[in-house]
């Protein structure tokens, strides 16, 4: 499935609820984090929220962060996330703009692949993530 038609086909596919998303992002914690990996070896962010998607809602995300900003709705603010929403935040990495993606999991927390931790889930509210907070963006609803 292309980028194109991920919205569209993602509101019909919302039977995969947040105990399934929870399931299989349990399933990808501690996995080691690698630049530009996309095995269970070793992933950065971008690979580990696109194969969580892809186990939890069957569609294919785009490859980069960056890309993933672009998919979807945005969410207007962090009180009104839902569990699957993608949560960005920018310069993680050199340069500005968006550079990193997770997986918002409810009650204030979300899941990516981090640099120091490798598959992870975290407090939106770490002081270095609430500083690069960028956004979120609807894609499974």
């Amino acid at each position: 499935m292309s980028a194109s038609g991920v919205v569209g086909d993602l509101e019909e596919r919302r039977h995969a609820g947040p105990g399934r998303l929870a399931r299989v992002v349990k399933s990808y914690l501690g996995i080691p984090y690698k630049w530009g990996g996309t095995t269970r070896a070793g992933m950065d962010c971008s690979a580990f929220t696109r194969a969580i998607f892809r186990e939890t809602y069957g569609v294919e995300l785009p490859r980069t962060s960056l890309q993933m900003y672009g998919v979807g709705r945005t969410v207007a603010s962090k009180q009104n996330l839902r569990p699957g929403d993608l949560v960005f935040f920018k310069n993680t990495y050199s340069g500005p703009g968006v550079s990193h993606v997770g997986i918002y999991m409810g009650e204030g927390r979300f899941a990516h692949a981090s640099s120091s931790k490798g598959g992870t889930i975290t407090p939106l509210d770490n002081p270095y993530f609430k500083t690069r907070y960028a956004g979120a963006r609807r894609v499974a609803r």
